[in-house]
């Protein structure tokens, strides 16, 4: 058999080892209809250790510590799914500057501190905290004395890298207006195919990092004003989600806001915030 262009086939045992591992390492829970997923997303990464099976790949997990600890990001790499948009669910970027950051300055004008800190902790290829970068520096770009930072991160490093750069082809801003594309991007073209890179005073705004959300305290050295995790709950079983919401509670300032997914809740799992509507919650006091 030639491994390097057949399909390799996962089978029952092979699939349950790597759905345990990876829900123990990242706290994805993998169900049975994802087995089709694993094993397409890992023939490649068969082909290119030229392991000629999931028995075989599976074996060096078990038998090889050394294998296993460099594999596992690879691993992690890709099974996540990574779906995101400029100013997706942008009924989330209304509310920061129609209600959000005007409640900030109100406060700020009573004595309260000129200061914002956004977690982005899901952050993808970057275009969601790109869209929370924008949103802050148009708000508070001609405001003096305010200190706003972004961290951005996400458990998979090749997302984080791609992060980084900040490049982006032209139909990944279909969603961002002309003028808001001149302003933040700086257009160029490439063997026919047109590019938007994020302007220094956006990348200025966002520390990107790779965080593990099973791993807590979580490597961010203050408190938060508002963490954004949309789209990732829905992957972790009630257990997880739990203890998941209990460490971002711990993260806030008093009365934080966390802000989820269109379809993810914590109806039945956290008592600890107020329902806002629109997937946005407050700690509560």
């Amino acid at each position: 058999m030639d491994f390097r262009t057949s399909l390799n086939t996962i089978g029952d045992a092979e699939f349950e080892f790597i759905k345990n591992l990876v829900y123990k390492q990242a706290g994805i829970f993998l169900a049975p209809h994802k087995k089709i997923m694993v094993q397409s997303r890992l023939n490649a990464r068969l082909r290119t250790l030229g392991i000629a099976n999931f028995e075989n790949y599976v074996a060096k997990l078990k038998l090889d510590p050394k294998f296993a600890t460099d594999e596992m990001q690879e691993l992690i790499n890709r099974i996540t799914t990574n779906k995101t948009d400029f100013f997706r669910e942008n009924h989330h970027f209304e509310f920061l500057k129609n209600q959000y950051f005007p409640a900030l300055e109100q406060a700020a004008a009573a004595g309260g501190p000129k200061t914002l800190r956004i977690w982005c902790s899901a952050s993808s290829t970057g275009e969601e905290p790109y869209s929370i970068a924008i949103t802050v520096y148009e708000y508070f770009n001609s405001k003096p004395g305010w200190n706003c930072k972004i961290y951005a991160s996400d458990i998979d490093t090749q997302v984080i890298a791609t992060a980084k750069k900040g490049l982006y082809r032209d139909e990944r801003l279909e969603p961002v207006s002309e003028a808001m594309k001149s302003k933040h991007f700086i257009k160029t073209t490439e063997k026919d195919h047109v590019f938007y890179e994020a302007k220094p005073h956006l990348k200025a705004l966002i520390d990107f990092k790779q965080i593990n959300l099973l791993h807590f305290p979580f490597p961010i050295s203050e408190k938060l004003d508002l963490i954004f995790c949309r789209n990732v709950v829905i992957y972790f079983d009630k257990p997880t989600q739990k203890t998941l919401f209990q460490n971002f509670e711990a993260s806030l300032k008093p009365k934080g806001y966390l802000i989820l997914g269109h379809s993810e809740t914590m109806f039945g799992i956290s008592d600890s915030f107020k329902f806002l509507g629109h997937t946005i919650y407050q700690k509560k006091e």
